[in-house]
């Protein structure tokens, strides 16, 4: 056996893997985290994941905040008395949920 300067050794080393389970587990969990992220914007964004649909809002005439964003808060806002038009009944379990009915200034 003769060698020459310009014989080179060339050695290939091929790595295939028949384990096809890893890569099934990371296709499924991008798919869930991509179903996710349009759940959460279809459903509102980050808060509604807190608070679902029915309970959003209920119950905050008690909290001190304008909740529905019309300028009064809690004893100021119609929304919180059965009877608005007089201004009866206060109840902090009711829902201040009408922005278009908060007078300037609160309760007269």
């Amino acid at each position: 056996m003769t060698s020459k300067a310009e014989d080179k050794l060339e050695i290939v080393v091929q790595v295939e893997s028949k384990d096809t389970s890893s890569k099934v587990i990371l296709i499924m969990l991008i798919i869930v985290l991509v179903g996710l992220v349009i759940a959460v914007m279809i459903s509102g964004g980050p808060d509604a994941l807190l608070t679902s649909g029915d309970d959003r809002g209920v119950g905050n005439c008690g909290d001190g905040i304008d909740n529905d964003q019309g300028g009064q808060s809690d004893r100021d806002d119609p929304d919180c008395y059965a009877n608005p038009e007089v201004w009866e009944g206060y109840d902090p379990s009711r829902t201040e949920a009408n922005r278009d009915n908060d007078p300037p200034g609160g309760r007269p």
